[in-house]
């Protein structure tokens, strides 16, 4: 509800001040105004918590302008299935400012390429190659579904555990076992624990199809 709000003061400030704005960019029809890039700027810090320069800020709306606007034009399908779950993810229309909704446009289109790698391409030895570059992965174990914790390992490097792990997540279940010393245990993984191992895996596959989102999105902008 509060992000609802926040995305809608966004939409307010950008009707109200975008009236009369110092032009910034013009070009091929897309202008870029001072108010639109300030609005770019605090909207990239809340979702990134990073602070954009002005010369890259201005590149990223140009880029998305034109990823959105050949997709408009050669895959409207495409653009159709993420905007329709846009507007389920935020339970508001976002398309009254356009900035905005092109930022999460183009943010949806860069997760589907990672949730492509992660579909197709992601194998275990690339998980255990994430999980090994750890200081430690202390995780508890138990021998009765984790209503007791047995003790915390370090399970950093337990090929069984990595395996299991692995499967869970392609499968999307949350059944975690590992095998020490020739014996089962279960492993008690919290929200907190999945949730940072998740975002190991997804910094990783990041990388991995860095070149391959660059390319699409400049040969978009070729177009």
């Amino acid at each position: 509800m509060v992000y609802r709000l926040i995305i809608s003061l966004f939409i307010f400030l950008f009707f109200s001040l975008n009236i009369s704005a110092n032009v910034l960019y013009h070009k091929n029809d897309l202008i870029i105004t001072e108010i639109e890039l300030n609005i770019y700027k605090d909207f990239y810090f809340k979702n990134y918590n990073y602070e954009i320069k002005d010369s890259n800020a201005i590149k990223d709306l140009v880029l998305i302008n034109n990823v959105i606007k050949d997709l408009k034009k050669n895959n409207k399908d495409f653009l159709n299935k993420i905007d329709n779950e846009i507007n389920v993810q935020f339970g508001i229309d976002l398309k009254n400012n356009e900035l905005i909704f092109n930022f999460y446009r183009f943010a949806k289109i860069r997760d589907e390429f990672i949730y492509n790698y992660f579909r197709n391409k992601l194998d275990v030895n690339e998980v255990i190659s994430i999980f090994k570059d750890l200081d430690v992965l202390n995780l508890p174990i138990s021998d009765n579904n984790c209503l007791v914790i047995k003790e915390i390992i370090n399970l950093k490097e337990n090929r069984y555990f990595i395996n299991n792990f692995f499967n869970n997540l392609k499968n999307n279940t949350n059944n975690y076992k590992a095998k020490i010393n020739g014996m089962n245990f279960d492993v008690c993984i919290s929200k907190s624990n999945y949730y940072q191992l998740e975002q190991l895996i997804i910094s990783y596959i990041r990388l991995q199809t860095e070149k391959e989102f660059e390319l699409f999105v400049y040969e978009k902008t070729q177009n």
